[in-house]
């Protein structure tokens, strides 16, 4: 009886591991620390300026580079060095990449947004007074930001 019993609760335990070895998990871009931005953000992104000028923004594991201009980096100090803070509003999650002292020091904030444009997600930006700035995977000669008038804290993460 006592055989039986043992045989039953290691069977029960091989189908529980079977079972949670091949359940698919889904793929998130996790936030790892503040050294490394964001595996969601990283690459090129581009914000059509007018006159068929674009602004080039390239986020890499420890860089962030606008216009071939170097923001923030894990080699700089002071408000240009790297440092990654993730923040939630309205249950979505948004990223400051500098630690900075005064307001004119940040660079931004930034996220993934569910929005899409031409099939693929956008990466918005806020910087000051209501105004979000949306980038795109590639070149595409329309701007999508826009200004909020009044609580711009209810659209970060979104």
């Amino acid at each position: 009886m006592k055989m039986k019993k043992l045989i039953n609760a290691v069977i029960a335990v091989l189908v529980v591991t079977a079972i949670g070895i091949t359940t698919p998990l889904p793929a998130q871009a996790k936030y790892m620390g503040h050294s490394a931005t964001p595996t969601e953000l990283r690459g090129n992104w581009y914000r059509y300026e007018g006159n068929n000028k674009w602004q080039h923004f390239k986020i890499t594991k420890h860089s962030c580079i606008l216009n071939g201009k170097v923001l923030c980096s894990l080699n700089k100090k002071g408000a240009k060095k790297l440092h990654v803070m993730q923040y939630k509003q309205n249950g979505k999650a948004y990223y400051d990449l500098n630690k900075f002292s005064y307001h004119y020091q940040e660079i931004g904030s930034f996220w993934l947004s569910q929005r899409k444009i031409h099939g693929r997600r956008v990466m918005k930006s806020y910087y000051n007074m209501g105004y979000f700035s949306v980038y795109t995977r590639s070149k595409i000669k329309h701007d999508y930001s826009y200004e909020v008038k009044g609580d711009f804290n209810k659209y970060l993460g979104r």
